[in-house]
């Protein structure tokens, strides 16, 4: 269960969790030392992968009593509603901002600039605070996108407005994500491709949200040149998984994924209350390696209020961005957040968590202690730290997990990836190099040949049916343990197959045998071992 702080945390921070886990055959997995970010791209949380943080969001930012720019104080996941304007041609290439999609006869209605101005003045506001920031965490703007028309208001027009204001490199692209390894979007997050959040530092993050049919048409507009990422309304796992809203072509690029909680609106309002999802989804989403927002419905029909148990409860079906609508004067900027529960996720049993929940990481700046790490093939795990890492007794990391396991103090922004691109990344055989030293080590393991065991024990002795054997080697050699009678007769014979280096375990049945005293071989590899077992009636 992840720890919490409580002391001078500000909401603008950034927030990974470290947890207690457990596999599905019952192996127990702790990770320590949670770490959490209290001043803009602190770099504790530099290692910290996107998909592993937890942030609180804004809810239609542009409606706050504050402008939109300090918001940026608050927090750095926001929210702007975009229309087209009316008629289109009072702002070609532009879009206007406002809650209702009456705009012909609103306007615009939001907090930009001086007050109801168009969408790139927004964008504008997020410019200066970026140039006055420029080492922060990245800002994450969710865009819900009502129409597009041709000629004047296209999905390139969009990103060529996105790419003038912010720059191209300023931009973490869907392109970004897929790399040079993935063949979709989709694969890359559920193989945890996402950046490192000291890689974004300074970046931006757009996401488009709205209706599943404007979403597809921007995707099939752009395809891999999108600037924005793409995201599906949902409301269970059969929406997460078959992305019903999207066009066919337009699901491979879906990673974000955004739902509607905490509907509290009164009737007939509470119509809107039926699309509430289920709060599953927020963990199934995750677990898939994708990143979600959930958002709530006040009263009044508008943007709502979280209460603390209800962050907290988002927070435990790992929502990722937890857009509320309360972060104007009611948080200052020295109390800021005014809650950080520990979290508990349903997919936990006794605080543990199944082997294929895919994305773990671990980041501190100076020393990393486990004990009892169990990981099975199939996760993702990322142990990064400044100073050491200290894998205690009982470590196993499995054959065909991904592991990263890294000294790395997380100060240098921005070349995580160059770093892992420029061969610092472990390999396999690396990681099984290193985890043969560090086993010897955990075990007190040694000798003067690795061919010989140490540790060998022959027990209940004396026994009534069982003969138990264990002994601690390194090199995965076979072994065979022998039983002979006082005559020098053959008895049984047990053949072992270690799977792991280190602890090894074996078992065999003599109840058939007669009481009396027996002589045992153990001979594993090239060594022999020799020695009695009494058994009793």
């Amino acid at each position: 269960m992840g720890n919490y702080t409580d002391e001078d945390i500000k909401q603008g921070s950034s927030y990974v969790y470290r947890l207690s886990v457990i596999t599905n055959i019952g192996q127990q997995l702790n990770l320590i030392n949670k770490s959490a970010s209290t001043e803009i791209a602190n770099p504790l949380m530099n290692c910290a992968k996107l998909n592993n943080v937890y942030r609180k969001a804004g809810h239609n930012t542009y409606q706050h009593n504050i402008p939109l720019f300090m918001t940026l104080f608050f927090t750095r996941v926001l929210e702007l509603d975009a229309h087209l304007p009316f008629p289109p041609t009072v702002a070609p290439n532009d879009w206007f901002v406002a809650h209702t999609n009456n705009t012909f006869l609103f306007g615009n209605d939001n907090n930009c600039g001086n007050g109801d101005k168009n969408f790139s003045v927004c964008l504008d506001d997020l410019v200066n605070w970026h140039n006055q920031n420029l080492n922060h965490d990245p800002i994450t703007v969710f865009i819900d996108i009502y129409a597009w028309i041709p000629t004047t208001h296209t999905p390139a027009i969009f990103d060529a407005l996105l790419i003038q204001k912010f720059g191209f490199n300023n931009i973490y692209k869907p392109k970004d994500l897929i790399g040079n390894s993935f063949g979709d979007m989709r694969i890359a997050a559920q193989q945890n491709n996402w950046p490192s959040m000291g890689d974004l530092t300074g970046k931006f993050i757009f996401v488009l949200t709205g209706d599943g049919s404007k979403v597809s048409e921007y995707i099939a507009n752009r395809s891999t040149d999108a600037v924005a990422f793409s995201a599906a309304k949902v409301e269970n796992d059969f929406d997460v998984l078959f992305l019903p809203t999207i066009w066919p072509d337009a699901k491979n690029d879906i990673v974000f994924y955004n739902m509607q909680q905490f509907c509290k609106a009164p009737w007939p309002l509470s119509y809107f209350c039926s699309n509430d999802a289920n709060f599953n989804t927020g963990y199934t989403t995750a677990n898939l390696g994708y990143i979600n927002r959930t958002y709530g419905i006040g009263t009044s029909g508008q943007p709502g209020d979280y209460s603390p148990s209800e962050y907290t409860h988002a927070l435990n079906f790992n929502m990722h961005n937890v857009a509320v609508y309360n972060i104007g004067n009611t948080f200052n900027l020295e109390n800021g957040i005014q809650w950080m529960p520990g979290v508990t996720y349903p997919g936990l049993v006794n605080d543990h968590i199944y082997s294929n929940y895919q994305n773990v990481t671990q980041a501190a700046t100076q020393n990393i202690v486990a004990t009892d790490l169990i990981v099975e093939p199939g996760a993702h795990y990322r142990m990064i730290a400044g100073n050491s890492i200290d894998l205690q007794t009982n470590v196993d990391i499995k054959e065909g997990s991904d592991v990263d396991i890294r000294i790395d103090d997380c100060t240098n922004v921005g070349s995580y990836n160059l770093r892992q691109s420029a061969g610092e990344q472990l390999t396999q055989e690396e990681i099984e190099a290193l985890m043969h030293e560090l086993d010897k080590d955990l075990y007190g393991y040694t000798p003067e040949d690795e061919k010989e065991i140490v540790n060998l024990s022959i027990y209940p002795n004396p026994t009534n049916n069982i003969v138990n054997i264990s002994y601690t080697n390194f090199l995965l050699n076979n072994a065979i343990f022998t039983l002979y009678d006082i005559t020098g007769r053959l008895v049984k014979t047990e053949n072992y197959v270690p799977q792991n280096e280190g602890n090894q375990n074996f078992s065999l049945n003599i109840n058939e045998l007669k009481a009396g005293t027996y002589f045992y071989t153990l001979q594993v590899g090239e060594q022999s071992y020799n020695g009695k077992v009494v058994k009793m009636e």
